[in-house]
C-alpha cells in the first residue's frame, strides 16, 4: 500500500513537471526535475532527460548534459544510446570533430557498417573543408585501426574496410594499416 501512495505522488510529480515545462516555467521545472531525478537509478538516463528538458526550454547547456549522459553510456557499454545522443548533438553542431570521432567508433563497435561509411564520409569533407586537421583524422582511423587490431575476429570487415579506404589515407597512415593488418604491399 505504501509503494503505491509513493508511486502515485511520483506519478503526479511527473505530471507536475510536464505542465511546467508546458506553461515555459523554466526554474520551476528544473527544480522539479531535480527532485524527481533522485528517484531516477541510471545516471546516464537522467542526464539524458536533463538535456531533453533544457533543449526543449532553449538552453543551450543541453548539449553538456548530453555529453555527460553520452560518456557514461560509452563506459556503461550502451553504445545505441551512445549513438542516439551523439546523433542528436551532430545535429546542432555538425562540424564537431569530437562528435563525428565518436559516432565513428561507435558504429564500428555495434558493426553498423553502412553508417560507419556513410559519416566516413562526411568526415572526410570535413577534413577537406578543414573544419577538423590531418591530425584529428589520422587519430580517429588510428582508433579504428586498434579497434580492427584488437577486435580482429569479431571486426573483420572493419580491417577490410580500412585496407579498402587505405589508399585514400596518407602514405604513412596507408602503410601503417596494411602492415598491422598483415596486408602484402
Amino acid at each position: 500500500m505504501e509503494q503505491q501512495e509513493s508511486q502515485k505522488e511520483k506519478s503526479l510529480a511527473w505530471f507536475k513537471l510536464a505542465d511546467l515545462i508546458a506553461r515555459g516555467e523554466r526554474e520551476k521545472a528544473l527544480n522539479v526535475f531535480r527532485l524527481l531525478s533522485h528517484s531516477l537509478q541510471d545516471r546516464a538516463y537522467s542526464l539524458q532527460l536533463e538535456g531533453d528538458l533544457l533543449w526543449y526550454l532553449d538552453d543551450k547547456n543541453f548539449t553538456e548534459k548530453y555529453k555527460q549522459a553520452a560518456f557514461l553510456y560509452q563506459k556503461e557499454k550502451r553504445w545505441i544510446d551512445a549513438i542516439a545522443l551523439n546523433e542528436h548533438l551532430l545535429t546542432n553542431t555538425p562540424t564537431s570533430f569530437e562528435i563525428m570521432s565518436s559516432l565513428l567508433i561507435f558504429y564500428a563497435m555495434v558493426d553498423w557498417q553502412d553508417k560507419l561509411q556513410e559519416r566516413h564520409l562526411e568526415f572526410v569533407k570535413l577534413l577537406s573543408d578543414g573544419y577538423i586537421d590531418q591530425q584529428q583524422y589520422e587519430k580517429t582511423m588510428t582508433d579504428l585501426l586498434e579497434l580492427a587490431i584488437t577486435e580482429r575476429t569479431s571486426k573483420r570487415w572493419l580491417g577490410q574496410w580500412l585496407i579498402a579506404n587505405a589508399d585514400s589515407f596518407q602514405a604513412n597512415m596507408a602503410s601503417r594499416i596494411k602492415e598491422l593488418l598483415a596486408v602484402p604491399a
